[in-house]
């Protein structure tokens, strides 16, 4: 399919094109480049899926709505969804398609960024007033465009800062149109922007409602709980998210953050683990997602004791890998030897505790963990009953 779709570009004239068999291969490619035209599978086989490669696209070329994304699936159930997902791809194709089809497709998306070429050039200029002019100028010539247009004038409002106004431009969307679901979501933006939380609120909650699969708008609504001080409610609504979209590292970190303020440590544990499993041998892998899942057991294991022989075989993988891509730092050798202290000090097995304390303090003496402070070494040996 990739060889076949490289030939149909090549045959358009089309010279620089990249080809990757993973998501995360590609991922990675969208966010070091630019380009004019993503065409992706949906079930992408790992940790990254086509929605998602979608989102991280929207989000990294947030401004140059130029970029073509058409989706391609054999997964004849996402026709269902495609036409209320907050990120929706330009156009999408399901397997197996004559090479006229995908011509076809193409071509009609090609038409509608030539049409909307100065809005998109205005809006990498950040020339809100421009883009203002130039939705209502296409909305006069290409009417099938009237709620892109719409939905670009209220974009533009919102960044001039005219929350007010945009607010009003929203709501007489809404008036005629009562299942956009984003036009809710730009007035929750507004009312939030306003500091009117329960407004916000409650207008998230009818995106979500109109929409499931809006995910900015559970993120939104997240933060607005947040601003309120309910934990408890942006901690349920990061629990739905990550049941519509369970792939997203950063709404699982988010997750564990918002459960370990809780001290809610099952979740906090659960939640971290899964930031693991999604990041593991990719670029976003790195050593505090590993302390934090460690300090998630660890205050897991003080609430369940120390009988619980699942907790403490995941500790101990947690901590070799966290020793394994921190080796190189000082800083992250210590804290991964403070969390094993800190642990074996919370399961009573002291013995255990000073032995590692001994080989921590080996490692401080070679240069290789950074060294604690007069005080704080003070007070871990008295914890540890060495003076």
């Amino acid at each position: 399919m990739r060889l076949m779709l490289k030939s149909l570009m090549s045959s358009l004239g089309y010279s620089k094109i990249d080809i990757e068999p993973s998501g995360q291969a590609a991922l990675k490619r969208i966010l070091d480049g630019r380009y004019d035209i993503v065409l992706s599978d949906f079930n992408l086989g790992g940790s990254v899926d086509g929605q998602q490669l979608l989102e991280v696209t929207r989000k990294t070329y947030a401004l140059d709505h130029s970029t073509i994304f058409m989706m391609i699936t054999a997964d004849t159930a996402y026709e269902a969804v495609v036409s209320v997902l907050e990120y929706q791809p330009d156009s999408y194709l399901v397997k197996p398609f004559p090479p006229e089809a995908f011509m076809r497709r193409l071509g009609k998306v090609i038409q509608q960024k030539k049409a909307f070429h100065n809005l998109n050039q205005s809006r990498l200029n950040k020339d809100w007033g421009q883009v203002i002019e130039e939705a209502k100028y296409i909305m006069s010539k290409h009417a099938p465009y009237a709620s892109l247009c719409l939905k670009s004038i209220g974009e533009a409002l919102f960044a001039q800062g005219e929350y007010k106004q945009a607010k009003t431009h929203y709501m007489l969307i809404t008036q005629k149109h009562k299942n956009l679901a984003w036009a809710y979501f730009g007035i929750a933006q507004c009312e939030m922007a306003l500091e009117s939380y329960a407004g916000a609120a409650k207008n998230l909650e009818t995106t979500i409602s109109l929409s499931r699969h809006f995910l900015s708008a559970y993120d939104l609504l997240a933060d607005v709980y947040e601003k309120m001080d309910n934990l408890e409610e942006a901690q349920n609504v990061l629990r739905s998210v990550l049941e519509v979209s369970p792939r997203s590292p950063e709404r699982s970190k988010r997750m564990g953050d918002i459960s370990a303020k809780l001290k809610d440590w099952v979740a906090a544990e659960q939640a971290y683990g899964r930031v693991i499993r999604l990041s593991r041998d990719t670029i976003n892998e790195n050593v505090d997602m590993y302390y934090d899942h460690l300090q998630a057991i660890t205050n897991l294991i003080s609430s369940a004791g120390d009988s619980n022989k699942t907790l403490n075989e995941k500790f101990k993988r947690s901590l070799t890998r966290l020793r394994i891509i921190g080796k190189a730092s000082p800083v992250a050798v210590t804290n991964s030897f403070r969390i094993e202290v800190q642990q074996y000090v919370t399961r009573n097995h002291i013995g255990e505790a000073v032995k590692t304390w001994q080989n921590w303090h080996r490692l401080i003496t070679q240069g290789k963990a950074s060294p604690l402070s007069e005080a704080q070494e003070y007070t871990l040996k008295k914890r540890l009953g060495l003076i």
